[in-house]
């Protein structure tokens, strides 16, 4: 048993001469293994091209109305083939009266192009626009999708602030009576 001991001794002696001479051989002003303590970031892989949707302007009616949609399309790279679909929701409808519409759009040398689209809407509310940009770089299919909110005749109002504290009803009123 004393062997036993005394091996184990020997091995965290040894581990921490060592580790006193990796000290001693690190780099002035950096700490040893500097490189496996330091937080390591992660990174998403993303395509090499953007799409954005945004709403450009709304003309209300009294019940819904016409909004000017713009689509941001972008690429660091050359995209063969690149199209842009938008999808309206359902009680939505382009100018042209259709729900999908679909545009060639020239990035074969990269860069940015907007296209701007207009929207029919019936009634107030909050809607969501789709849209998709495929394509390809050197053979390889990519796909890129994003939705842009579109409000009608709904606002969120502006909370009541006392003395730097923002105040928020419980139960939000309906109509002009108060129940018990």
């Amino acid at each position: 048993m004393l062997t036993d001991r005394t091996e184990r001794l020997a091995l965290i002696l040894l581990t921490a001469a060592l580790g006193a001479t990796a000290a001693l051989a690190a780099p002035a002003g950096r700490p040893p293994d500097a490189s496996s303590a330091a937080p390591r970031t992660t990174v998403d892989p993303a395509p090499p091209m953007g799409l954005a949707v945004e709403v450009a302007g709304l003309e209300k009616h009294v019940r819904g109305g016409v909004a000017s949609i713009v689509l941001k399309v972008s690429s660091d790279v050359g995209i063969e083939g690149a199209v842009v679909t938008a999808k309206a929701p359902a009680d939505l409808v382009f100018a042209d009266g259709s729900q999908v519409k679909t545009w060639k759009v020239d990035l074969a040398s990269g860069g940015a192009r907007e296209i701007a689209v207009q929207v029919l809407v019936p009634r107030d509310g909050r809607y969501a626009i789709a849209a998709e940009l495929e394509g390809s770089v050197r053979g390889r299919s990519i796909h890129r999708g994003a939705a842009g909110v579109l409000e009608v005749g709904r606002h969120a109002a502006t909370p009541k602030s006392r003395e730097g504290a923002i105040e928020y009803l419980a139960v939000e009123a309906t109509s002009g009576e108060v129940q018990p």
